[in-house]
């Protein structure tokens, strides 16, 4: 019998070591493939798998929460199924901010190339970070619903900034589309760029005129509506004949086009996010205008989010350092120098023993990434809100998404907020004629 129970042992031992070896190597394959792609592209790979995540604990993950015994501890109340698809999607985004915002407290001040947590970090140990990400995804299901609430309470808090950095991004990209269709210089992008500015005008009108219709109904008093719709229209009216004034150096009417459809869509999207009760609302009854509002923001946030990451690498918006694409150069290199693992770390140090500066780029790096991830960090906040309704009481899953006064308010204070950027990025280069602002 001890003969046997030795030769048993020695099996278990003999197939944990092949397990173990064949788990290693197939996570330095893992790290070597991921370290082929770019760091940006990746991370918002590993954002998207969070929301996907989210959204479907949203809808189906009350069996197996119910299992957990911390969870669903209500003092004098039962929870419903759309408690629990709440606290997943609490929970789910609280991981995802844990991972970026850990990256980006680790990343503060991170200038040059040749600091340690721009290869090792940023850019590198992927298998290792891949890993934390799935730890960060499994914690916050083992903690109380309290601590959960407090989180909820700070989604919306950071929900607001990235609402705040979004109309940033905007104004970025239209002023950056503006720029660079001038600069071509050739008459087919001079009128690319005006049938571009008149379309966006014109859409922007036509969908003005059916608000009105549609959320105005005759017979129904409805002055809060209308109220509503005047506000979101006359600072578009505003800027855009600011735009052409003498006073506003930097201003184009493309970038005002921009602006006033994005400011005339938020408009119709916190209409239709009113209750279906409302009596202005006669749409919210007769179609399903809270799924195709959620559906249309989450993509426009997916496409926010991407955008960030891709002018992350712009010295004038991120405050980096114009040059080289980091991401680029790093893809370029081996998976065994920067894709994780102990051999990987031997093989790059030994070449960086023998080529020095050759193997790796040095100088300042392209873009920020502490603040690359922060934006992350924010935009799980953001989706967290977009799904449960900004955490209403009567929230009702799937069947009623992003639809309440909450969610209103909210994209109506992003209408006005909006514009004031706008008309400010105009008029500040007047104002103070010494500062740079473009």
């Amino acid at each position: 019998r001890v003969l046997v129970t030795m030769a048993q042992a020695c099996a278990a031992y003999c197939i944990g070591s092949a397990c173990m070896t064949a788990t290693c190597s197939c996570c330095g394959s893992l790290g070597k493939a991921v370290s082929s792609v770019s760091a940006r592209a990746m991370y918002t790979v590993v954002f998207g798998l969070g929301m996907g995540l989210a959204a479907f604990g949203r809808d189906y993950a009350k069996p197996l929460m119910m299992e957990i015994p911390w969870i669903g501890v209500v003092p004098g109340m039962t929870p419903s199924d759309e408690w629990f698809g709440q606290s997943a999607v609490y929970r789910v985004s609280l991981g995802n901010f844990m991972f970026f915002g850990s990256l980006s407290a680790m990343l503060i001040d991170c200038k040059t190339r040749s600091d340690p947590r721009d290869r090792h970090i940023h850019h590198g140990s992927w298998t290792l970070k891949l890993a934390a990400w799935a730890l960060c995804m499994l914690v916050p299901f083992l903690l109380p619903d309290g601590f959960i609430d407090a989180y909820a309470w700070l989604a919306r808090l950071g929900s607001g900034v990235f609402l705040v950095v979004q109309m940033v991004i905007l104004l970025d990209f239209a002023f950056l589309w503006n720029e660079t269709w001038v600069a071509r210089e050739h008459v087919g992008w001079v009128v690319g760029l005006l049938a571009s500015t008149l379309a966006l005008y014109a859409g922007s009108v036509t969908l003005v005129v059916f608000l009105y219709q549609w959320y105005t109904p005759t017979g129904v008093e409805c002055t809060r509506n209308v109220w509503l719709i005047t506000t979101s229209l006359v600072p578009c009216v505003a800027f855009t004949a600011l735009c052409v004034h003498p006073i506003a150096k930097e201003g184009s009417l493309l970038p005002s086009a921009v602006v006033t459809s994005y400011c005339v869509y938020l408009c119709y999207s916190a209409l239709a996010s009113e209750p279906t009760t409302y009596r202005c609302n006669p749409r919210g009854i007769y179609a399903d205008d809270g799924k195709a509002s959620e559906v249309t923001s989450t993509v426009l946030t997916l496409v926010s989010v991407a955008y960030s990451a891709v002018r992350a690498g712009s010295s004038d918006f991120f405050g980096g350092v114009l040059g080289e694409d980091s991401d680029e150069t790093y893809a370029a290199l081996s998976g065994a120098e920067v894709g994780g693992g102990a051999d990987a770390s031997a093989d790059a140090d030994s070449d960086d023993d023998v080529n020095g500066a050759a193997s790796y780029p040095s100088g300042p790096v392209s873009y920020s990434y502490s603040f690359f991830h922060f934006i992350f960090a924010l935009a799980s906040m953001f989706l967290a809100m977009l799904m449960t309704g900004w955490g209403r009481d009567d929230y009702k899953g799937a069947e009623r998404v992003d639809v309440g006064w909450a969610s209103v308010w909210v994209k109506m204070c992003s209408v006005w907020v909006t514009a004031g950027l706008y008309t400010w990025s105009l008029i500040a280069p007047a104002l103070f004629p010494d500062r740079e602002f473009m």
